[in-house]
């Protein structure tokens, strides 16, 4: 297969004639020229299998991201003399992650702040790297793959597929080239998805810049607080159980000094002593306060998004 050219790939001429030469193959084609979403389709029907095969010495490698985006300043600083200088001409500017949670303005990060307790915040303050070029480590952030040998790769194309965690996706490194595979029929003229792993709303938010409103890999992080003892950090899987380990130090935390003295009498392991009910008046106390969580978690959120109002992807959030 060889990457293929339509007539509304001219503007991109340059970087697919570039792809050839190095030896990229894919049966795809790069769609969305002249917009802010450019994406992969299938030219025609398709069995499922491989759709991308790019030699490791047409991509960006480095042993870290923050190496690898010290790297990537470097070869756009270059200009015309870096070697992948036409794939650097279609990576997106810097305008272009406005959606990014680390380039909102202070009046959009406090309010989302106002709604979900500070979950932006600390993820975005533990992403930052003010010594970094701001657009490379943008880019790096969000069309990186990690391959098989732990370095972290810019691959050319393959950073054009969006991700949708349904698909099954296979990636392997043979002689040299990384071939990726789906378990999907292509579909002529719809764009091809590949999943980026199981990733949770605040994943896609921070490190890719959208949410999906019916995400099956999201999970929901709530902070219990309880009088006279530290919070319980409390996840929310996407079947709407919840984290047995929190239920575990809820039990503990609500246990009367009978209690306590019953669950360390019990023969198991210390992280196994709360794991089962301890009385009936201990697992109404911790469900009814999970449940109260729960209720002013989901109502806050609810306000929230009716206080976004236009704004999108802070109401899907």
């Amino acid at each position: 297969a060889t990457t293929t050219q339509g007539p509304a790939m001219r503007p991109e001429a340059p970087f697919l004639s570039w792809c050839t030469a190095q030896g990229i193959a894919s049966p795809l084609q790069l769609q969305g020229i002249g917009t802010s979403y450019r994406y992969l389709a299938s030219p025609n029907d398709q069995p499922e299998g491989r759709i991308l095969e790019v030699p490791l010495d047409a991509c960006i490698v480095d042993s870290t991201k923050e190496a690898l985006a010290e790297r990537l300043a470097h070869e756009r600083s270059i200009g015309s003399k870096s070697k992948y200088g036409p794939y650097l001409d279609v990576l997106p500017d810097l305008e272009s992650f406005s959606n990014f949670p680390r380039f909102w303005t202070p009046k959009r990060r406090d309010f989302v702040f106002d709604y979900d307790g500070g979950e932006v915040e600390r993820r975005v303050a533990t992403d930052e790297r003010k010594e970094l070029d701001p657009w490379a480590y943008a880019c790096v952030s969000s069309r990186t793959n990690f391959l098989n040998d732990y370095r972290y790769s810019l691959t050319p194309l393959l950073d054009f597929l969006n991700h949708l965690s349904t698909v099954g996706t296979s990636a392997s490194v043979n002689d040299e080239k990384l071939s990726l595979s789906i378990n999907r029929e292509l579909k002529a003229g719809k764009e091809v998805y590949i999943s980026y792993g199981a990733l949770s709303n605040i994943d896609t938010l921070c490190d890719y810049g959208f949410v999906s409103s019916d995400n099956p890999c999201n999970i929901e992080m709530m902070e219990i607080r309880l009088l006279g003892s530290p919070s319980v950090a409390l996840a929310v899987y996407p079947d709407g159980s919840i984290d047995k380990s929190a239920v575990a130090m809820l039990r503990q935390n609500l246990a009367t000094p009978e209690e306590l003295e019953m669950a360390q009498s019990r023969d198991w392991n210390i992280l196994m002593k709360f794991s089962s009910q301890l009385s009936d008046r201990n697992e109404l106390d911790v469900f009814s306060l999970v449940c109260s969580s729960l209720d002013d978690g989901a109502h806050t959120a609810s306000s929230g998004a009716a206080e976004a109002g236009s704004d999108q992807i802070v109401a899907t959030y």
